[in-house]
């Protein structure tokens, strides 16, 4: 059964086959067997570009191939082109009643892979290289999945993180963390075994619960440039991929991973960060009414009603809040974890946890330094290094301690 759409001539290798190829690949190069021969390979990404929406609209530049993957390679339909809307409009795409997805009325299994003809696919406008793989979720929404080449997906991060007109050795090393990043949170993955997660079928978020991904939309000739400078390259301790982590600006001293995160990683350590200090706006101030603190920690779990005070708890040598204390009017006190406290008051507001606290009134007012979590490469503090001179390579094993710079494939 071909669902209504036309087969197109004779039937390619399914790319699932291709991908779990490069992930076992992937595996033993990056966890200590002989790498390919640099610049020869690379590996594959699956990012959640739109996770759990209840309809997408899909557009593309021309024809489009449509494959179902949902069902065995033995017995899916080769792949067929999809029909355009009328009047050459988007797809739009939702679940429907009979277990699958529907294309504007083309009724297709639950998980579509979709490769364009010729230029690129657009979902919700953003234009994305590689293939487009569009899943029904168990709670009958829609996700979309853009499966692409992992150089491909750094020159659609740099943007979203930095501005890829500062130094180039700054935006180097910004392509080099967002590559490392990509590799070891793919590795700690189930489909890093070759295999889709159950749970969702993409390796990371394009959010900054990983690191923002714009898509084509995004890409920079600077961008690109740093990208092709360090191809292949990602930062190691004891041979594997670094959680390499980043932030905006650390205020002036970088932090100890389990200060934030609970998790002691050997290679991020705080590190001194004059460089930091660069910067414009290091230093911020808000003030936030007691009662609005009050309902955001409740609707993240946390509940002491009538707040009545908000101060630092456990603080570093260097200034950062590791926990935050609040009190109640009745004399309760709970404290909780800084950086949860900041994400749940809003990490634009707060936008570190290195900050003091004030009574005024019904309002807390804080005085803070820099932006983020504060661990691992600060990337303002890059920028300030790359104008002093340092290469990429000195400015990560500046921010991340004990590390070793390799070329993987």
């Amino acid at each position: 059964m071909n669902n209504g759409i036309r087969p197109r001539g004779t039937r390619r290798r399914p790319l699932r086959r291709i991908l779990a190829g490069a992930l076992a690949g992937l595996v033993a190069c990056f966890i200590g067997a002989a790498p390919p021969a640099r610049g020869t390979e690379s590996v594959v990404v699956r990012v959640g570009i739109l996770v759990e929406r209840p309809s997408v609209q899909i557009s593309a530049d021309g024809p489009v191939a449509a494959e179902d993957v949902s069902m065995s390679m033995f017995t899916a339909p080769a792949p067929a082109v999809l029909p355009q809307p009328a009047g050459g409009a988007a797809w739009t795409v939702t679940a429907s009643g009979a277990g699958g997805l529907d294309f504007s009325g083309v009724p297709l299994g639950p998980a579509v892979r979709l490769t364009a003809q010729g230029g690129l696919l657009r979902a919700d406008g953003r234009p994305y290289r590689g293939v487009l793989e569009l899943r029904r979720t168990p709670a009958g929404q829609v996700t979309v999945i853009n499966v692409l080449d992992l150089e491909a997906y750094v020159g659609g991060v740099i943007r979203g993180e930095i501005d890829p007109r500062w130094p180039p050795e700054a935006v180097r090393a910004q392509a080099v963390a967002a590559r490392t990043l990509a590799v070891q949170r793919m590795l700690a993955h189930p489909a890093a075994a070759g295999a889709a997660s159950a749970d969702a079928g993409f390796d990371l978020p394009a959010t900054t619960d990983a690191q923002v991904y714009l898509g084509a939309a995004a890409e920079d000739p600077a961008a690109t440039a740093a990208v092709d400078a360090t191809r292949g390259l990602i930062v190691t301790y004891d041979g594997r991929p670094i959680f390499a982590a980043y932030h905006s600006n650390s205020g002036g001293h970088t932090e100890d991973s389990e200060n934030v995160w609970g998790t002691l990683y050997p290679y991020l350590r705080g590190v001194p960060d004059p460089y930091a200090l660069e910067a414009p706006g290091v230093m911020w101030s808000a003030s936030l009414p007691l009662a609005a603190i009050e309902t955001d920690l409740r609707r993240g779990g946390t509940d002491l009603p009538a707040l009545d005070d908000v101060a630092p708890g456990r603080v570093t040598p260097w200034g950062r809040a590791v926990t935050v204390l609040l009190r109640g009017s009745d004399g309760r006190t709970q404290e909780i974890n800084a950086n949860r406290f900041r994400l749940l008051v809003g990490a634009s507001v707060l936008r570190s946890t290195m900050f003091t606290v004030a009574r005024r009134g019904a309002a807390a007012g804080f005085t803070g330094r820099g932006s983020g979590h504060g661990v691992g490469l600060d990337q303002w503090g890059a920028r300030a290094m790359a104008a002093h001179g340092f290469t990429f390579e000195q400015i990560l094993k500046y921010y991340y301690t004990g590390v070793t710079i390799e070329p993987r494939y």
